[in-house]
C-alpha cells in the first residue's frame, strides 16, 4: 500500500520538480506514474522516474525538468504487487509570472488619458500589482514615465500631466510573487487639443498711412501651441491711459508661421493699442503684450471756422478765426495759412498785393502797380507762409518803397518776441 505522498505541491515554471511516493508491502512492488490517466514512460521527454528500496519500503520519485505550464494538474503513483494495487493522487501547480493584461482606452482628454484593462492568466499566483509605462511616441521605452504597483483591485487608471495634442505610447505589466509579465499590447493615443498656452511672438506695428496700421507676428512657440494653429484674433482699440475702451476683434485664418495683416479705416493721427491671440480647435490662447502706435498725420478735416475780418484803420485789417478741435486737426498744429486777394482798379492796372510774413504771427502787405492785364479788372490771390498757431493776424498795407522798412519792422518784432535769443527772423515777400 501507498504510505506516503504529497496531496498538493507547487513548482516554479522552468525549474526542476521532484515528487515522491512511498509504498510498503509484499515484494516485489512495482510503482507506476500517471498524468491524468496517461502512463508516464521513460520515452517521454522531461520526465524521469527513479525507484529505490529502503528497508521494507519502496520509494519512487518522479522528476520533471524543466516544468512548464502544462504540467499543472493531477499526477498519480500506483504501487502494484501480488496482492493488488494502491495509488496516491498528487495535485501539482506550476507557478509562473502572469500573462500581460489586455488594455484599452476608456477616455482621452487634453491633459489626461484613462485606461482600463482585462486581466489574463494570473500564473497560478495572486496578482500583486500592475506597472504602467507611458512615453512620447517618438522616444524609446528607456525614457518612459513609469507608474508602479497599481493596486491589483483596480481595473482602470488615469495618466495625468499629458501634453495636449501629443501622441503617446502606453503599455502595462502584471506582477505576482513569481515575477512580472511580458508587456501588454501597446496603445498609441493622441491627446486632445487644448487652447494655446503661449501668445504669438514678435508682434510689430507699422503705421503706413493716416488710417492704416500694418501688423506682423509669428506663431507661438511650438510646445505652447497645444494643437494646430488655425487662426488668430487681433484686438485693437483707441489707446488712452486709464481708459476703459473695449477691444475691437478681427478673426483671420492662419497662412503660415509668419503672418501679416493691415488694419484700415482707422482714425487719423490716433493712438491705438493692439494685441494678438492664437486660436486652435480647442480655443483661444493668451494675448500678446499690448503694443501702442499712432496713425500718421494728415491734413485737417475742415478749414477754420468763424473767420472774421475787421478794418482797424485805413491801412489795416484784423482777421480772426476759431481754432480747430484736436480731432479735426489730424496731427500736430504747425500753424495757419491765410489766402487773400484784392480787386483794385487804377487806370486799367491791377494793384497787386505783397505780403511780409513775420514768424511771431504778424504780417504786412503792400501795394504795387502791376502791368496792365488788358481786362481792366484783375483778381490776384496771395498765400501767406504758415503762421504760428495763433487764431488771429493783422494785415498792414504800405507802399512798396517801404519794403526795407518792412524788413526792419519784421526783424525788430521778432527780436521783441524772442528777447533777442536765437537771432533775427526772416521776412518773405510774396507778390
Amino acid at each position: 500500500m501507498i504510505t506516503s505522498y504529497p496531496n498538493t505541491t507547487l513548482a516554479t515554471q522552468g525549474q526542476k520538480k521532484e515528487m515522491s511516493c512511498t509504498a510498503h508491502g509484499e515484494k516485489p512492488i512495482i510503482v507506476r506514474w500517471e498524468k491524468e490517466d496517461r502512463i508516464i514512460n521513460p520515452e517521454m521527454a522531461r520526465y524521469l522516474v527513479s525507484t529505490k528500496e529502503v528497508g521494507e519500503e519502496v520509494i519512487s520519485t518522479l522528476q520533471i525538468l524543466p516544468t512548464v505550464r502544462e504540467d499543472s494538474g493531477f499526477f498519480s503513483c500506483h504501487a502494484i504487487n501480488s496482492y493488488g494495487e494502491d495509488r496516491g493522487i498528487i495535485q501539482l501547480t506550476v507557478q509562473e509570472p502572469p500573462d500581460p493584461p489586455e488594455i484599452e482606452i476608456k477616455d482621452v482628454k487634453a491633459r489626461t488619458i484613462t485606461l482600463r484593462w482585462t486581466m489574463g492568466f494570473d500564473g497560478n499566483s495572486p496578482i500583486t500589482g500592475y506597472d504602467i509605462e507611458c512615453k512620447n511616441k517618438s522616444d524609446s521605452w528607456d525614457s518612459a514615465q513609469r507608474t508602479k504597483d497599481v493596486s491589483p483591485q483596480l481595473n482602470s487608471a488615469t495618466i495625468i500631466d499629458i501634453h495636449p495634442s501629443s501622441t503617446y505610447s502606453i503599455r502595462m505589466y502584471a506582477k505576482n510573487r513569481i515575477g512580472k509579465s511580458e508587456p501588454s499590447n501597446e496603445l498609441s493615443i493622441t491627446a486632445d487639443e487644448a487652447a494655446p498656452d503661449g501668445p504669438p511672438q514678435e508682434v510689430h506695428l507699422e503705421p503706413i498711412s493716416s488710417q492704416s496700421i500694418r501688423v506682423t507676428w509669428k506663431a507661438p512657440k511650438k510646445h505652447l501651441q497645444n494643437g494646430i494653429i488655425r487662426g488668430y484674433q487681433i484686438g485693437y482699440r483707441e489707446y488712452s491711459t486709464g481708459g476703459n475702451f473695449q477691444f475691437n476683434i478681427i478673426s483671420i485664418d492662419t497662412t503660415g508661421d509668419s503672418e501679416i495683416y493691415t488694419l484700415d479705416n482707422l482714425n487719423k493721427f490716433t493712438q491705438y493699442g493692439l494685441v494678438v491671440q492664437a486660436c486652435n480647435r480647442a480655443g483661444t490662447g493668451p494675448s500678446s503684450q499690448e503694443i501702442i502706435t499712432t496713425t500718421l498725420e494728415d491734413v485737417p478735416s475742415y478749414p477754420p471756422e468763424n473767420v472774421q475780418a475787421i478794418a482797424t484803420s485805413p491801412e489795416s485789417i484784423s482777421i480772426s478765426w476759431s481754432t480747430l478741435s484736436k480731432e479735426a486737426l489730424n496731427g500736430i498744429l504747425q500753424g495757419f495759412r491765410v489766402i487773400y486777394w484784392a480787386n483794385l482798379m487804377d487806370g486799367g492796372k491791377t494793384m497787386e498785393l505783397g505780403l511780409c510774413v513775420c514768424p511771431e504771427g504778424s504780417a504786412m502787405a503792400f501795394a504795387d502797380p502791376g502791368p496792365n492785364t488788358g481786362s481792366g479788372h484783375g483778381r490776384n490771390f496771395f498765400i501767406s507762409e504758415q503762421f504760428p498757431p495763433f487764431p488771429h493776424i493783422t494785415l498792414s498795407f504800405s507802399p512798396v518803397q517801404h519794403y526795407n522798412r518792412c524788413m526792419r519792422l519784421c526783424k525788430a518784432s521778432f527780436q521783441r518776441a524772442t528777447g533777442g535769443v536765437g537771432g533775427g527772423g526772416t521776412c518773405k515777400i510774396q507778390a
